[in-house]
């Protein structure tokens, strides 16, 4: 404990300390705005930070120092800050990330092809659902050179049954409250699954249950890094659930799938006792199972192989 209580000091220490040089750009016509940090020589790629459900961008700021090693490889790096839409199949985000990346490739010529995004949980989740629909519907501004997703829901169908037994158990007041409230806005968007499997199949990021892991299969050309921490006995413990309620499940099963596939370069890293939220309780849906050195070196071997 004494080592994630001063491993998270000196993140927050050293992240809002790096964050002062971070500048705010407000988007056009609404509330919504990013951070920008811009090395000193021009350049040489972009990385996009999304932060999850609820989060906005200095909390997520003030947890990693991805920013600050990107920094030093004179990558530019974008914090975004959403606020809540009700879009819950990200299409307005999408657009809202599209602005954002053609502002920044215009104003510092980047080129397209070195922008690499990813987040936590939602973060990781419009991530991937925008690389795929940058492959099936080419509809976005770009397609991503790489993604990382640290513990993003993936199977909405999966989910839909996961938020059922957590209100059904009726176990933690937490995981009840979120269950309630996600499963409503699921099934007013498209009903249950058992009902409107197409539906289903057409937004989620992967399908357990589809031979070809439903939109899973667009991302066979871009690289992804996964991370993700069952923490099955903090889960049993605080919440109720069995490695049935996870996200890793999914996580393990896509990445699986993908590699099966003939994917080169789908790389998926499982932690233990990583995580820990700022505050300095344990979670292992957080921020800090990401090993950010590790991640920015895994960005930057995907630039580098695409010049």
């Amino acid at each position: 404990m004494k080592y994630h209580f001063l491993t998270v000091l000196f993140i927050l220490i050293f992240s809002n300390a790096f964050s002062q040089e971070a500048e705010k750009v407000i988007l056009k016509n609404s509330n919504n705005f990013y951070y920008r940090i811009v090395p000193e020589k021009k350049p040489e790629g972009m990385l996009i930070v999304l932060p999850g459900g609820g989060e906005t961008a200095e909390r997520v700021m003030n947890q990693i120092y991805l920013d600050e090693l990107a920094y030093e490889k004179n990558i530019l790096v974008i914090f975004t800050n959403w606020e809540e839409n009700g879009d819950f199949f990200y299409h307005s985000d999408q657009k809202l990330l599209d602005q954002i990346a053609r502002d920044n490739v215009e104003k510092f010529n980047i080129s397209k092809n070195k922008i690499s995004i990813g987040g936590l949980s939602g973060g990781g989740m419009l991530a991937i659902t925008y690389a795929e629909r940058s492959v099936r519907d080419k509809n976005t501004y770009f397609t991503p050179n790489s993604i990382f997703a640290l513990d993003p829901p993936l199977d909405y169908e999966n989910m839909y049954y996961r938020l059922e037994r957590d209100i059904a158990r009726n176990f933690s007041e937490v995981a009840v409250n979120e269950a309630r409230m996600f499963n409503k806005e699921l099934v007013a968007e498209i009903g249950t699954p058992d009902k409107n499997r197409d539906k289903y199949l057409k937004q989620s990021m992967f399908t357990y249950r589809d031979k070809d892991g439903g939109n899973a299969k667009y991302l066979m050309n871009i690289p992804i890094l996964m991370y993700t921490e069952p923490g099955i006995i903090w889960e049993v413990k605080n919440r109720g659930r069995d490695l049935y309620d996870l996200n890793c499940t999914d996580i393990t099963a896509m990445m699986n799938l993908l590699k099966l596939k003939g994917h080169k370069n789908a790389d998926l890293i499982i932690t233990n006792d990583r995580g820990i939220r700022p505050e300095g309780f344990r979670h292992p849906h957080s921020w800090s199972i990401m090993d950010p050195e590790e991640c920015l070196n895994w960005i930057l071997k995907h630039f580098n192989s695409k010049n």
